[in-house]
């Protein structure tokens, strides 16, 4: 376990450090640029991809860039130019099944076009200009409620009824795709996202939205019956660094994220349904959220205690990613470079 000190991650540049990002990728990027997710059985997915395509990009490292990226398209890209969304080493075929994972599908576009402007290199612009148009065609319904990113071409729909997450809304990817492809459409999207947030928010447990929520036919908000899915929990948990990283500071939301996670003793996830709670309290990737939710809200966040300096833990890449965004996403180290 690698800890990075808070004043390197602090940088206003908006560039990862150097400790960062090297314990990150001998802990989870492969010498081919595989991503791998090594508490869930060494797969690969492209989100982790295009987690991995960005933190290279902010530590302006293009040689792991190029290998994330050559990998992803040689491994998970579709015929249609969108992502497969998991990759298992040991099954055969790799990839068991070809639905993509919208959220994915934004980061690898984002990462392109930010480093497409970079580097100069226009084709890589180019490239996540058609993705945005397949994802709009693939992965976006439109809705009473309005245009909403569904989380993955197939499976997530039925009779009118659509099952959503609102962390598939990832902002700053978002106003990415807004600069090189159709700005209204993208926008829109945008548009639909808060006020899906400004209207999930569950007053058992101060205002929070969960993991996953149900639009009905007549523009109606529910649960989903699944409990493992009307949790406040671990995709939730995005939420905030999204909107921080895009300069959206919803007060109202912001607070009810401090709220929840008032102390190191909260618990790490809530079911928004029955108010049940995870036995074990918020782990150190909550903490780094909620330094980000308090730095965007212009509070005083100090690093003791706050999760705010880095923990790169070679078992939790979904942890590390998070704590590595968050030392990008605060108001002060908000641009890429």
């Amino acid at each position: 376990m690698v800890l990075i000190g808070l004043a390197a991650a602090s940088q206003a540049s908006g560039t990862l450090p150097t400790a960062a990002w090297q314990a990150y990728k001998r802990a989870f990027v492969a010498a081919d640029g595989r991503v791998i997710d090594r508490g869930n059985g060494d797969i690969s997915h492209s989100e982790g991809q295009g987690y991995g395509m960005l933190l290279a990009l902010m530590a302006d490292d293009r040689t792991t860039f190029e290998s994330i990226w050559e990998w992803s398209q040689r491994n998970l890209r579709r015929d249609d130019g969108l992502f497969g969304w998991q990759w298992h080493p040991n099954k055969t075929p790799r990839v068991p099944d070809w639905n993509n994972a919208t959220d994915g599908d934004l980061l690898i576009a984002w990462a392109l076009v930010r480093a497409g402007q970079r580097w100069k290199q226009p084709q890589w612009i180019d490239t996540a200009r058609t993705m945005a148009r397949r994802i709009r065609e693939a992965s976006i319904a439109n809705t009473p409620f309005g245009p909403v990113i569904l989380p993955a071409q197939q499976g997530f729909e039925r009779g009118g009824r659509y099952t959503l997450n609102p962390s598939y809304w990832v902002y700053p990817a978002i106003d990415a795709l807004a600069s090189v492809d159709d700005a209204a459409v993208w926008g829109q999207v945008r548009a639909a996202g808060l006020r899906l947030l400004a209207l999930s928010r569950f007053p058992m447990v101060g205002g929070v939205p969960p993991d996953w929520i149900v639009l009905h036919p007549d523009a109606r908000l529910g649960l989903p019956d699944d409990p493992s899915r009307r949790r406040f929990g671990f995709d939730a948990l995005r939420i905030p660094l999204y909107l921080c990283w895009s300069g959206i500071t919803d007060r109202d939301l912001f607070t009810a994220y401090l709220t929840v996670w008032s102390s190191d003793e909260a618990p790490a996830w809530i079911d928004l349904a029955t108010g049940d709670r995870a036995a074990y309290p918020i782990q150190r990737a909550h903490r780094a959220v909620r330094w980000v939710a308090q730095r965007c809200l212009g509070q005083r966040a100090s690093a003791a205690g706050t999760g705010a300096t880095p923990v790169i833990d070679p078992a939790d890449y979904y942890g590390s990613t998070l704590m590595l965004l968050a030392t990008l996403a605060h108001p002060n180290a908000r641009q890429l470079p």
